[in-house]
Parts: structure tokens; sequence; C-alpha cells
């Protein structure tokens, strides 16, 4: 009995050493693969950017104008697509400057990781600007289309664009203020500290539409940050208060914009600190917005133009006569205060003074129909156009002496057949501090 107990024992042991050893290979860490892009970079990024020639440039052995023979730069990356902000573009920087890549590739962040370092082989791609900031792309378009530059297809990305080594750090970001900011930082990753937004309590974007919301400094400075209608955080509301903004430097057109990368980019934020913002915002160039407009008398209504919101009886040849308000929404005047309202007027084919626009507040209006069927004040004194097209800023209107959950803001513009102005309003702006 003795000898068989240890035999079991030998059995057991034994068995138990080789489900061990079949543990140990079943787990062994495989080796890691590191990309290694086999390339050296021979230009930075501000030499390439110094030598564009403000077309659009086929790079073959050499950068028009340059003579560095078939050009690398090498930069780290700084901004991807994770959170949907930024769309098929990679944001790269060394130390002398960023540029972005245009692809045509989605996901890019499953592969080019923020902090990856990576190498452009530039020889087949193409150097050209969009809205006036350079970029490396290809060729978009073609005769008898003038070319410009587009995305790079994405059977030639893994031909042009190699990862060196594994993910490092992210970039450090270039402190600037507003004001600071310069050619210099384009397309670089930066931060604005103390800075706040304009449209405190409104979404960062509407679903499926790029919408640009306002950072400003404590001096009022501003700025464009520019959001997706796709990103991951669209439906997150802008918050009240102070802090750091960090995002990628961009302009369009001459107009600077901030891309964040997702909401981790909002940092070190106070959110007791507050300051006015933009209750109404509408320049009424592509539609009358949160306005709504409601005819009295006559065929003619308040439409949008490039100018602004526009109205006038003379349609066709003929003058008709008129009375057509342009009514804000519904704003709860007792969320606020220090409300003020500015606008910019613009007449013409009228009399200065006539008293064809008028600018009313009401605090008992539904909401909807006849106006005349509330109770109405006029703003007086006000500051409008005296004629010839001359823009003239209201200059701040103070409202704040007004009390009321559901307070409205109209113009009225009225005309007879003989007196037949055109009125065009635009910037139409309430600011006020949240309370």
């Amino acid at each position: 009995m003795k000898y068989i107990y240890s035999v079991l024992i030998l059995f057991i042991s034994m068995n138990l050493l080789l489900q061990t050893g079949c543990v140990k290979d079943k787990f062994e860490v495989p080796d890691q693969n590191v990309p290694n892009a086999g390339l050296t970079a021979n230009m930075t990024i501000a030499h390439l950017k110094s030598a564009y020639s403000g077309a659009l440039d086929s790079i073959g052995e050499t950068i028009p104008g340059d003579t560095i023979l078939h050009p690398v730069i090498q930069g780290i990356i700084s901004a991807t697509d994770e959170s949907g902000n930024i769309y098929k573009t990679l944001y790269i920087q060394d130390n002398t400057g960023g540029i972005q890549i245009a692809v045509d590739r989605t996901s890019l962040y499953t592969t080019f990781r923020i902090g990856q370092k990576i190498l452009v082989k530039l020889s087949g791609l193409y150097l050209g600007n969009y809205g006036g900031v350079i970029q490396i792309g290809y060729i978009y378009g073609v005769a008898p289309d003038p070319a410009s530059i587009g995305r790079i297809p994405n059977i030639l990305i893994d031909q042009h664009i190699f990862r060196d080594g594994l993910p490092g750090t992210a970039p450090v970001p270039l402190e600037r203020t507003v004001t600071s900011l310069s050619g210099n930082d384009m397309n670089m990753l930066v931060v604005l500290r103390k800075v706040h937004f304009a449209e405190v309590g409104s979404v960062f974007a509407e679903p499926q539409t790029t919408i640009n919301r306002t950072i400003l400094d404590s001096a009022g400075n501003q700025i464009i940050l520019r959001n997706s209608g796709y990103a991951n955080f669209r439906a997150d509301l802008l918050p009240k208060g102070e802090g750091d903004i960090v995002g990628i430097f961009s302009a369009y057109n001459g107009t600077n914009q901030l891309y964040i990368r997702d909401l981790n980019d909002i940092q070190n934020w106070n959110s007791s600190i507050t300051y006015p913002t933009n209750v109404i915002n509408e320049s009424f160039t592509t539609s009358l917005g949160s306005f709504t407009q409601y005819s009295v008398l006559g065929s003619q209504v308040w439409t949008f133009s490039n100018y602004g919101a526009k109205m006038s009886g003379y349609e066709a040849g003929g003058y008709y006569a008129n009375e057509d308000w342009l009514i804000s929404p519904s704003i709860n005047f007792d969320n606020y205060t220090l409300e003020t309202l500015s606008f910019i007027s613009s007449m013409n084919y009228g009399v200065a003074g006539d008293g064809s626009l008028k600018v009313y507040t009401s605090t008992n209006y539904s909401g909807t129909g006849d106006p005349n069927l509330a109770t109405w004040t006029e703003i007086t004194p006000l500051t409008l156009s005296s004629g010839s097209w001359t823009d003239t800023p209201s200059g701040d209107i103070d409202l704040s002496g007004i009390n009321g959950t559901n307070v409205h803001f109209a113009f009225k513009y009225s005309c007879t057949t003989t007196g037949v102005p055109t009125w065009e309003i635009t910037t139409c702006k309430l600011i006020a501090k949240p309370i």
C-alpha cells in the first residue's frame, strides 16, 4: 500500500510539471515589432514651407525652386482623427514648424498615434494650400477645371508615410495668447490660457454640421473654435467659466481657428468664474436663424441676404404698404444680468429718421401670431443708418432694466406706397452675463 501511494504521488508531481511547462510555453511574450522607416530626413518642415511657391507644386526629385534631392521630412504626430473632430488629416511638427498631411483614409489613429515619429517621402506628392494654409497632399481636379491640392490616395499613403519607432510623448503645446498667434505657429499644437467661451451652454456642434464657436480672452480678443458635427463630443455643452484650451492652430481664408483633439484639451477649468456670453448672435446672411418674421400688412416679408436680414416694400417695380416684424426667440432675462443688445443697420431709398424701422421689446408676446396683440416698448434713442447703404453700428443698447422669463425684442418695418425704403440688419447680438 505504501508503495502504491509513493507511485501515485510521483505520477501527480510529473503531471503538474508537464502542465506548468505547457503553460509557460503558451504565454511566452513574442518579440515586439518596432517600425523602422529606413529613411533619413534631409529637410525641416520650416524649410519645406519656405520653398512653397504659392501655387500647386508637384514634387519630383526636388521641390520646385529648391536643390535638395529626394526630399524627406520627419515630424511627431500632434493630432489625428480619434475623436472625429479631425477628418482624413494628420498633423505633424518638428522643432521648426508644423504642417498638415491630407490623406484619403479614415481611422488613422489606429496606425498613427499621437507622439508617433513619422518620415514622409515627398517625391511624387504635391505641396499646396487650402484656405491659405500650406499642406502636403495630392493633385485634385483635372482640365478644364483648375487643379488644387487634395488628399493623398489611400493606395499611395504607405508608399510615402512611414512610422519610425514606437509612439512616444505628444508634442508639448506652445504657450500663446489669442493676439500673439502668428503664421509661424500654423499647424502647431498650442495652448491658450485663461480663456472662456462666448456661447456657454450651447453644444459644441450640431449633428453632421461643422460649427464655429468663439473663444475669448479676458480683454475680449477672440478666435474661432472649429467643431465637427461628427466629433464624439459634439453634443457636450460649452462650459461656463474659464481655463486653458489646447488645440491645433489653423486658419481659413485669413480667419484664425483652433481644433481641439478631444475634450481632454479643455484643461484647468474653473466653472465658478462667469463672463458675458452671446445669448443671441445672428448675421442673417444664410438664414433668419433663431428669429421669426411676421407680416401684418403687405405680401413682402423679411428675408436673409448676403448683407443680412432684408426688408423692403418695393417689389417688381411696385411700391407697397407694409408692416413686417422680425422677432427674436423668447429669452429668460432672469437667468442673466448686464443684458446688452447691438446690431448693424444699413438703409437706402429712404429718409433718415423717417420711422420706417423701429426696435421694440416685449415681456408678454406669445411667440407666435400677430405681435400687435402683445405689449411692446420702443427702444429710444436709437442709432440707425442714415441712408446710402451706410453700415451703422447701433452701439451697445442697455436692456438690463428688463426682467422676466419671456422677453423678446423685434425689428418693426413699416412703409406706405410713397415712402418705401430698404433696410438691412446684420451682426445682431445680445450679450449677457449668466447668473
